[in-house]
C-alpha cells in the first residue's frame, strides 16, 4: 500500500538560478512564473522552513546607481520594520557589538575602523538621538528619521533569496526578501541604530507600545565585502557641506527650544525681528533684525541653564518650567532697549549696532547669563535636573524627582536680584565708544592705531570703534562686570 504524500517535494536553494542582473542574487519571479507562487503557498522551498535560519519581510529590491555599460550599480533591499523587528533583524548594536558573530562574517575590521570611536561625544549623541525618539513616541513631535543604511557580508549572499511579486520596474522589484540571520552593519546611521537599540530597552518605549508602533526605514546593501563597505562609508560621510544653523533652526519648528522661543518673544520687540539666516542680516548697518535665531537660542539656554547644555538636551516637558523666566527676560530687554532698536534708522542717526553694545550678540548673551545668576535660587534646581536619568522612571519622571531633590538641598542665593539687575541695565551707558566698553572689549585696530569713526549721533565727532567679538571670554567678562560691585564703572560717559 502506498502512503499518501503529506509534504510537498522539497525545492532546494541551489536549484534557484542566480540572477546576473542583480550580481547573482537568487530571485524567484512569482509574477511571471505562476508555479513559484504555487510552490510558496505550500511551503515547498527549503528556505521557508522555520529551522532554515531566515528572516522574511516585505521589501523592495533595487539596482541603485548607474546601470549603463560602464556602471557599477549597488544591489540593495529596502524594508520598513517595526522597532522590535528592526532590533531582531539587525542584531548588531554598534555601541555594543556582538563578541563573536560579526567577526566570523568579515565585519571585525570595518567595526574597528568606523565604530571604534563610539565613546565620548559620539556616545552623548546616541543619548541625544534616543531622547529625540522619545519625543516622538510621547507625541511632542513628528519623527523625521533618515534611512538607516546597512550591509550584509558577501559570505551570506549566496543564501539570500528574493521573491518578486511586482516586476513592472526591472530596477525596483517589489516582494519579499528572505535574509539569513546574520548581523547587519551600518554604513550610515550608526548613531540612530544605537539609539534605537537603547530605546527598545527603555520603560518609555515599552509603555508607549513603540516596539510595535515605531516604524523605521532600513536599506540593506547586499554582497558586500570589507573594501566595498569601506568605500560606502567614505562616500556617505565624506561629501556635502554643513547646513546653515539659522536655517536649520527656522525649519525645526517642532523642537522644544522653538516652542520656548515662540512663547517668549510674543508681544516683545523680538517677535518679528529674528533673522533666519536666509536673505537676512544682523550686520553693523542692518536694522530689520535684532538677532538671528541661533543667538536667540543661546540667549534662552543661558537664561534657562546658565549655558550648561546643548539645544538637543532641552525637551518639551521642560518648556513649562522655564517659560516664565524666558518671558520675563525678553520683556526686560524690551523695556530697556526697544526704543534704541528702531527698525528704520531715524534721520541724523546711525544704525543701532553702530552705536550700542546691547545690539550685539555677546552683550545679550552676557545679560542672559547675568539674569540666570540673578534668579539662581529659582532656576538653578531646574537647570541642574535636566538630563537626569533613573532606570525605574521615564525621563520626565526622573526630571521631576531630581528637581525635588535639588530644591530640598539648594543653598545658593543671588548676589544681585533680577530687579536690581534691571535697574543696573537702565543706568549703564551702552555706547560702544565709551572708555569702559573699550576697556572690556578692546578697540578695532588699523595699521597699529585705534580705528575711529565719525558718527551722526555724535555730530560728526570721531569716536573709537569698539570690537564686538562673540567669544566666551568677552561674554564672561561682561557678565561678571554687570554683577560686580564695580558695575557703576559702566555708567561713565567718558569716551575712549
Amino acid at each position: 500500500m502506498q502512503l499518501p504524500k503529506f509534504a510537498p517535494q522539497i525545492l532546494h536553494l541551489e536549484d534557484i538560478a542566480p540572477d546576473e542582473d542583480y550580481e547573482g542574487l537568487r530571485i524567484l519571479r512569482a509574477q511571471s512564473d505562476p508555479t513559484v507562487m504555487a510552490n510558496l503557498n505550500i511551503g515547498a522551498y527549503d528556505f521557508q522552513s522555520p529551522s532554515a535560519g531566515y528572516t522574511m519581510l516585505p521589501a523592495t529590491l533595487t539596482r541603485k546607481g548607474f546601470i549603463g555599460a560602464k556602471g557599477r550599480p549597488r544591489v540593495a533591499v529596502t524594508a520598513h520594520p517595526s522597532l522590535q523587528a528592526f532590533v531582531d533583524l539587525v542584531r548588531y548594536d554598534p555601541s555594543n557589538p556582538p563578541p563573536a558573530d560579526y567577526q566570523a562574517l568579515g565585519m571585525k575590521e570595518m567595526h574597528d575602523r568606523t565604530q571604534s570611536d563610539f565613546k565620548g561625544q559620539k556616545a552623548t549623541n546616541k543619548v541625544d538621538f534616543r531622547d529625540y525618539l522619545l519625543e516622538g513616541i510621547r507625541g511632542d513631535r513628528t519623527l523625521f528619521l533618515p534611512t538607516i543604511s546597512g550591509w550584509q557580508s558577501a559570505n551570506v549572499f549566496p543564501q539570500t533569496v528574493f521573491v518578486a511579486l511586482d516586476e513592472t520596474n526591472p530596477n525596483a522589484l517589489y516582494g519579499f526578501v528572505w535574509l539569513p540571520r546574520a548581523p547587519i552593519m551600518q554604513s550610515d546611521g550608526q548613531t540612530q541604530t544605537a539609539a534605537l537599540f537603547a530605546l527598545a530597552n527603555s520603560k518609555d518605549a515599552i509603555e508607549a507600545g513603540a516596539l510595535q508602533d515605531l516604524v523605521v526605514t532600513l536599506e540593506i546593501e547586499l554582497n558586500m565585502d570589507e573594501r566595498r563597505a569601506g568605500q560606502s562609508f567614505a562616500d556617505r560621510n565624506g561629501r556635502g557641506s554643513k547646513k546653515n544653523k539659522n536655517l536649520v533652526i527656522s525649519l525645526d519648528t517642532s523642537s522644544a527650544l522653538s516652542e520656548l522661543r515662540l512663547d517668549a518673544v510674543a508681544g516683545t520687540v523680538f517677535e518679528h525681528r529674528l533673522a533666519t539666516g536666509r536673505n537676512t542680516s544682523t550686520s553693523e548697518t542692518a536694522t530689520t533684525y535684532i538677532v538671528d535665531l541661533s543667538t536667540m537660542e543661546q540667549m534662552l539656554l543661558n537664561v534657562a541653564t546658565g549655558g550648561r547644555i546643548k539645544p538637543e538636551h532641552f525637551k518639551h516637558f521642560h518648556v513649562p518650567h522655564f517659560t516664565q523666566f524666558a518671558n520675563d527676560f525678553l520683556s526686560m530687554l524690551d523695556r530697556q532697549f526697544a526704543a534704541q532698536w528702531p527698525e528704520h534708522t531715524p534721520a541724523n542717526s546711525d544704525p543701532f549696532r553702530r552705536i550700542y553694545v546691547h545690539g550685539w550678540p555677546f552683550a545679550l548673551k552676557a545679560i542672559a547669563l547675568a539674569y540666570y545668576r540673578s534668579r539662581i535660587d529659582e532656576i538653578g534646581p531646574l537647570a541642574l535636573s535636566i538630563g537626569a536619568v533613573d532606570a525605574g522612571k521615564t525621563v520626565e519622571e526622573a526630571f521631576a524627582a531630581a528637581v525635588e531633590v535639588q530644591r530640598a538641598t539648594w543653598t545658593e542665593t543671588p548676589k544681585v536680584t533680577a530687579s536690581e539687575l534691571e535697574e543696573r541695565l537702565s543706568k549703564i551707558s551702552w555706547e560702544r565708544y565709551r572708555k569702559h566698553w573699550i576697556n572690556l572689549t578692546g578697540a578695532k585696530i588699523k595699521d597699529g592705531v585705534t580705528r575711529r569713526m565719525a558718527l551722526k549721533s555724535t555730530n560728526g565727532e570721531e569716536v573709537a570703534v569698539g570690537q564686538a567679538q562673540n567669544t566666551a571670554y568677552v561674554i564672561k567678562a561682561v557678565e561678571d562686570k554687570l554683577l560686580s560691585d564695580s558695575w557703576t564703572d559702566l555708567t561713565s560717559t567718558e569716551n575712549a
